[in-house]
């Protein structure tokens, strides 16, 4: 069974810091919509794989990639790469970093 870390911060429709969330949620076993984030460039050359994860609630997931790549004041070419939907696992929030969650995707080609 593949798990994947998920930011519990960041949507397609509100951005990298939107918190879709009320407190104390996701919780394991809570059905999730998964949101690939990836950087595509850095200063103008391809870069390989640096893709995050974000859940939101369900009923937000889509299908397919949200949006085309665009550029960041940061030099970067960013997108939001696809979307599928999956189950919590287990969700860590430590003091000293932001919270996230182990998800178990129901589809294995979001990874």
């Amino acid at each position: 069974m593949n798990q994947i870390t998920a930011k519990t911060l960041g949507t397609p429709s509100g951005g990298l810091f939107d918190n879709p969330w009320p407190p104390d949620f996701p919780a394991a076993g809570q059905r999730v919509a998964i949101f690939a984030y990836e950087v595509t460039r850095v200063d103008g050359t391809a870069e390989g794989d640096i893709r995050t994860y974000h859940v939101g609630p369900a009923e937000t997931a889509a299908r397919g990639p949200i949006g085309s790549s665009h550029d960041e004041p940061q030099g970067i070419t960013v997108a939001w790469r696809g979307c599928g939907t999956g189950t919590v696992a287990s969700m860590s929030a430590p003091l000293d970093r932001e919270r996230t969650c182990e998800v178990i995707p129901d589809e294995a080609g979001l990874l």
